[in-house]
């Protein structure tokens, strides 16, 4: 045992074996992964923040657009109800005193202005 003991340095025998470090996993690289999916994280929910504000946008657009709708539809209705033929006529005889004709009306013809025009 003795013969074993002196063919091996002292020095060898007593120094501890160093641990390796696993090259992926220093301390700097976990604070720059951590950092990093802080930012994506971060972009993550300022894009779904982003998102749901546009679509809120949207459902109010689209609620201006139904009332604008709604309101040329009702504009519509007001024109016909007062372009009728019933309202013109009761109008033209109650406010303005207007009559039927009891006759069919007549022509009248300028004979100057018709030469005129076929070159007579």
């Amino acid at each position: 045992m003795n013969a074993l003991a002196q063919d091996v340095p002292l020095e060898y025998v007593q120094s501890a074996p160093r641990r390796r470090r696993v090259k992926g996993l220093t301390t700097f690289n976990i604070v720059m992964m951590l950092m990093v999916f802080a930012v994506l994280i971060t972009f993550y929910i300022s894009n779904v923040v982003r998102v749901d504000s546009l679509m809120m946008e949207a459902i109010e657009l689209d609620r201006q657009e139904q009332t604008l709708l709604q309101e040329r539809e009702n504009l519509r209705a007001e024109i016909n109800t007062l372009s009728s033929y019933n309202r013109i006529q009761r109008i033209a005889v109650e406010d303005l005193g207007l009559v039927h004709a009891d006759q069919q009306p007549f022509s009248l013809t300028v004979f100057d202005l018709a030469d005129k025009q076929t070159g007579q």
